[in-house]
């Protein structure tokens, strides 16, 4: 791809991972940039024209709905037949462990973008990570349990996300994670990065938001951020990554300003970190 000066260097990298999967971006001279889509693409058009105030949604767009075909963004599902009845279990061996189908979703959202992380990069396009593996850690980083007030039993809690973000680099040598705040996030998402967030009692949509009811809704639930669309304002949708069944793929600012508890960025090491709170 070439032409790149008058992008900004967030489009640039967007830009440039379409340019990996065989796409071409150029300016036409009168205001339009001009995608071109690799010859024999099963999605239809081999090309599509983006205004400048449309070119960092629709490119972005793409590149998510590239990744998805490729593999590369892969929607695990924590109640997989492969993984799904997995005992999730914590380090207190009195605790009545449950399986990562049921409380999974913690890991699951970290094994997407950990499975993203070492795949976008080509020379990395063999590894892979999965639930199991990324459940295995969490148990030891972040897989909690309380006391039933009412029954004075032991129970599972979920998973705390600091304790699993912090440990990342332990286990996995090259990658960081870091708590970011829902504006750093949008920033984030906006130069194509996933972003594992925590929502307590959130609602959202299995389409993009119209003017109906949300279909899903969850108590507790990890989740992943993959983009975000329009200007900032409590209808601004941002697309979901769902580990689970119920399939969220669309959230309102609203609910995430609201309801969510938690949202990290997972990096390789070496990226610039002075934007981020630590």
């Amino acid at each position: 791809m070439s032409e790149f000066e008058a992008l900004s260097e967030d489009l640039r990298e967007i830009a440039e991972k379409l340019g990996s999967y065989g796409f071409s971006l150029r300016p036409d001279g009168t205001g339009v940039w001009r995608l071109t889509f690799p010859p024999g693409h099963p999605s239809g058009p081999t090309e599509v024209g983006f205004l400048e105030r449309d070119l960092q949604t629709g490119l972005l767009r793409v590149l998510r709905d590239e990744e998805q075909r490729s593999g590369v963004l892969y929607r695990y599902q924590q109640g997989d037949e492969r993984w799904g009845r997995i005992v999730y279990a914590g380090t207190n061996p009195l605790v009545p462990w449950t399986t990562i189908g049921q409380a999974g979703c913690g890991p699951t959202s970290l094994a997407i973008v950990l499975q993203y992380l070492m795949n976008v990069r080509a020379e990395n396009s063999s590894t892979a990570v999965a639930p199991p593996e990324t459940a295995s850690y969490a148990a030891t980083h972040g897989r909690g349990f309380t006391r039933n007030e009412r029954t004075g039993r032991l129970e599972a809690a979920g998973t705390a996300g600091d304790p699993m973000i912090r440990g990342i680099r332990r286990r996995w040598p090259g990658f960081e994670g870091s708590k970011v705040n829902l504006n750093e996030a949008t920033g984030l998402l906006r130069e194509g990065k996933l972003i594992i967030f925590l929502c307590h009692g959130c609602r959202g949509y299995r389409n993009l938001p119209g003017r109906r009811p949300p279909e899903v809704r969850y108590a507790g639930h990890y989740m992943v951020l993959a983009r975000v669309e329009g200007t900032p304002g409590p209808d601004q949708p941002f697309y979901v990554v769902d580990p689970a069944r119920g399939n969220m793929h669309y959230i309102h600012r609203s609910e995430l300003r609201q309801h969510a508890a938690g949202f990290w960025w997972v990096y390789h090491q070496g990226e610039p970190e002075a934007r981020v709170c630590q």
